[in-house]
């Protein structure tokens, strides 16, 4: 797909959300923060969560943080697309269900599950929103 935004552009983007996915990886969630502008919003299969606590809260409980349901997690990042108004990666989401998440007791068993993930930015060039499709 072709953009009307210029190389430089493209790349802080893509930079920003490199570091979003390091960071996920690293189960670093003050890493993962740092990424989204000042309001954020995330959507993950359809909730909805707005604020930097909410989406804090969110990362933690699934396991980004070390603790939560799952503390194995990992990202993959399959392919990319970049457009004028956002960053989208297809990737695959793995781990172990180690702890009880949204009210579902540890199962010890693996996930994987594909997703689609979605990094529209706002004018100062950080991610406004992320949504995780699965």
């Amino acid at each position: 797909m072709t953009t009307t935004l210029n190389e430089d552009q493209v790349e802080a983007r893509l930079r920003i959300v490199e570091e979003h996915m390091r960071a996920e990886n690293d189960h670093d969630v003050d890493g993962i923060m740092r990424t989204f502008g000042e309001n954020p919003t995330f959507v993950l299969n359809g909730d909805t969560f707005t604020g930097q606590e909410s989406i804090r809260a969110m990362y933690e409980g699934f396991g980004f943080g070390g603790r939560g349901g799952f503390s194995t997690i990992h990202v993959e990042v399959r392919r990319r697309h970049v457009s004028d108004d956002a960053v989208i990666l297809e990737a695959t989401l793995s781990g172990e269900h180690t702890d009880a998440w949204q009210g579902i007791p540890a199962t010890g068993r693996k996930v994987e599950v594909p997703l689609c993930a979605v990094f529209p930015f706002d004018g100062r060039g950080k991610a406004h929103r992320g949504e995780g499709v699965s």
